[in-house]
């Protein structure tokens, strides 16, 4: 495809999202690939976010997009395995073995790269990783593309890894300009990393590609280390660069606070089930003894639930929040559901998931490798680390059960987050910002989705998307945190600050805010007199939209004094 024939252009601040059913749906796509763009795509194991490898510029954006460290390396993706003679100096008997009996797959093989490979692709290494997914759409798009694809997952740099293109839309809408929607991942676990560039196998990131299934292969070509068939090198040590992604900077973590609750010994070595059911049921009890009212996230197996939920009491069981991946040995459905799993619970606003560990080989080493990732300390801060800690600006909006008018407030206001371009502290140009709306009900039930007309409507008018929305209780620690606390009605306002009158303060509601800033409306359909949001539960699709065009005018005209309260402005 002629870059100098197809020129795609998606508007700037807008994230387009594609579901194909044809090859036709992927032509656009790919032409955004072979102009430069930056195109986000599923493969058997996480979604990418994709741009021309042999593209400097177009590679570039991969990591404004991700907010990602540049010298952590990428992945090279390619369509066929004859696309890889001209990316790589040679193809030894190693590389050979194992591109024949695992391509296309979840393997990453590391090689000496040519010099068609920038060394921002690399991270200023000398070698690089090819991969051939086996995803059809990934392989028809970089086939239509007719370009090599660099890809990292597409994700915000060190959050979990996405698995469905929900979560690519919830880290990256407004910052890339194309999705390709094709349903949730088949592995849900990154690729094996594995270095080929000397006479045996070095394992850089375990996955589903095993060890013992590298063996296999190696020996029976009559490879083989010379005293251990594979060796494992997954950590980097002080100092040394990064070979593959994932080795050194903090990756798969949550907001909460991650813990894995592994099997007592004894139920390993006798398979007694009740010792596994009885560890997660001490450590949850124990969480909700320590906190008055934080709910808890639990990423377990079926019969785990059961249990917990049979032995907890109904005020407990109100606080704990459960995601399923099967039956309680099923590594597969765990490894598949990881990513999905931590981060459905931290949309759920838990303060803390526990998650269930497994004993093992094969997968289980792929599988812990990532737990482990989300749940320790990270080796090595992340340049951006302060960008996303220290200088974050939160907003609160609130209605009565968080269905309907909150959801659509919190999803408009992040749409023009996105939109209106990148903010730093006022008069500290070079000191980046992060703001970010979420939303909450005084009356709410936790776990409820967003009503379908107010997901409907905010999808339709603005391309945002309430399907992983989950309606949470206000509670007083919210009101704490956040900087901003914005009411649908000054009744809402009200009951806030009786909930926390040491809080006040930040607290409005729309009217409340536009009187006291003196910021003055223009009549409008959408506007009237008094800019109170009427609930519109119950009603048709026309007043959910009537309601989601009046929280986009009034969020647009309150823009700058929001900004100038929480002591940010935009960069110029």
């Amino acid at each position: 495809m002629s870059r100098n024939t197809i020129h795609p252009k998606v508007p700037k601040g807008t994230t387009l999202v594609i579901h194909p059913n044809r090859d036709e749906d992927l032509i656009f796509p790919a032409a955004l690939l072979a102009a430069g763009e930056l195109v986000a795509f599923p493969t058997e194991t996480v979604y990418g976010l994709g741009a021309d490898a042999t593209d400097e510029t177009a590679v570039a954006k991969i990591f404004k997009a991700k907010g990602r460290p540049s010298d952590n390396p990428l992945i090279v993706h390619v369509a066929q395995k004859s696309d890889i003679k001209d990316l790589v100096l040679e193809i030894n008997p190693l590389a050979e073995c194992l591109m024949n009996a695992f391509m296309p797959g979840p393997i990453t093989l590391v090689m000496n790269k040519s010099s068609k490979i920038p060394d921002l692709v690399s991270a200023g290494l000398q070698t690089v990783g090819i991969r051939m997914p086996s995803h059809p759409i990934a392989e028809r798009l970089i086939r239509l593309a007719g370009v090599p694809v660099a890809a990292p997952s597409a994700n915000v740099s060190g959050s979990p890894s996405p698995t469905r293109a929900e979560h690519v839309e919830k880290d990256l809408t407004g910052k890339i300009p194309c999705i390709v929607d094709g349903g949730p991942c088949e592995v849900g676990l990154e690729s094996t990393v594995v270095d080929v560039t000397g006479t045996w196998p070095v394992i850089l990131r375990p996955g589903a590609v095993t060890l013992d299934m590298i063996v296999d292969v190696c020996l029976l070509s009559g490879i083989a280390a010379p005293d251990v068939a594979v060796m494992t090198h997954d950590q980097v040590e002080n100092g040394e660069a990064p070979r593959a992604p994932g080795m050194k900077y903090r990756h798969y973590a949550p907001r909460a606070a991650l813990s894995i609750v592994m099997p007592a010994v004894t139920s390993v070595v006798s398979k007694d089930r009740n010792d596994v059911l009885a560890a997660f049921l001490s450590k949850v009890r124990e969480a909700l003894l320590e906190d008055d009212g934080s709910t808890i996230g639990v990423f377990c197996g079926k019969e785990t639930s059961v249990y917990m939920k049979k032995e907890l009491s109904a005020a407990s069981q109100n606080r704990v929040f459960f995601y399923l991946y099967g039956r309680n040995t099923d590594i597969e459905g765990a490894a598949r559901g990881l990513f999905d799993g931590i981060r459905s619970l931290d949309e759920e606003g838990v303060k803390h998931i526990f998650a269930a560990g497994f004993v093992g080989n094969g997968l289980v080493k792929a599988y812990m490798n990532r737990l482990e990732k989300a749940a320790g300390d990270k080796k090595e801060l992340d340049p951006l680390e302060s960008y996303y800690t220290s200088h974050t600006r939160n907003v609160l909006f609130v209605c009565t059960g968080n269905t309907c008018r909150s959801p659509m407030a919190e999803a408009i206001f992040n749409i023009l987050v996105k939109r209106n371009g990148d903010y730093t502290l006022k008069g500290e140009s070079d000191t980046r910002v992060t703001l970010i709306g979420s939303s909450a009900g005084i009356f709410a039930e936790n776990g409820s989705p967003a009503a379908s007309n107010a997901a409907e409507a905010v999808r339709t008018l603005y391309g945002a998307d309430l399907s992983g929305h989950r309606s949470r209780k206000i509670k007083k620690e919210m009101l704490e945190e956040n900087d901003l606390i914005l009411a649908v009605t000054s009744e809402h306002a009200a009951m806030l600050r009786r909930i926390s009158p040491d809080n006040a303060g930040k607290m409005y509601s729309f009217s409340e805010y536009l009187h006291t800033k003196s910021i003055y409306l223009p009549l409008s359909e959408t506007l009237s007199y008094t800019p109170d949001i009427p609930d519109p539960f119950g009603r048709d699709i026309g007043v959910y939209i009537k309601t989601a065009r009046r929280l986009y005018d009034l969020l647009s005209a309150m823009w700058l004094a929001v900004l100038a309260d929480l002591g940010i402005e935009i960069l110029p």
